[in-house]
């Protein structure tokens, strides 16, 4: 009985240390008008609306919006960036 105890908890101390690898996330806030599809890391189709705060996955970003606009760039775990739109241009930069 005691082996089984200590098994389960060696799988939790794994599960625990693993764990905060699988959410691993950047946050993102647009401050445009256009909704986008933002395609990040391994990780495609991700809904980003206008006004909006969300979390994505880290990596090489790329957002479309069905009005033709886009934005890329990249986004490494735990950092904000934000969406803006300059002289009709959408760029996405760290936030301030």
């Amino acid at each position: 009985m005691h082996t089984r105890h200590f098994v389960l908890a060696v799988g939790a101390a794994a599960a625990l240390l693993i764990a905060p690898r699988a959410f691993a996330s950047c946050s993102i806030h647009n401050e445009t008008k256009y909704s986008f599809t933002v395609e990040s890391g391994n990780t495609s189709n991700q809904s980003v609306g206008s006004h909006t705060q969300t979390s994505i996955a880290p990596g090489r970003v790329i957002g479309k919006s069905k009005e033709g606009k886009s934005f890329g760039g990249s986004c490494r775990d735990g950092e904000k960036v934000r969406v803006i739109e300059k002289d009709g241009v959408v760029i996405m930069e760290p936030a301030p």
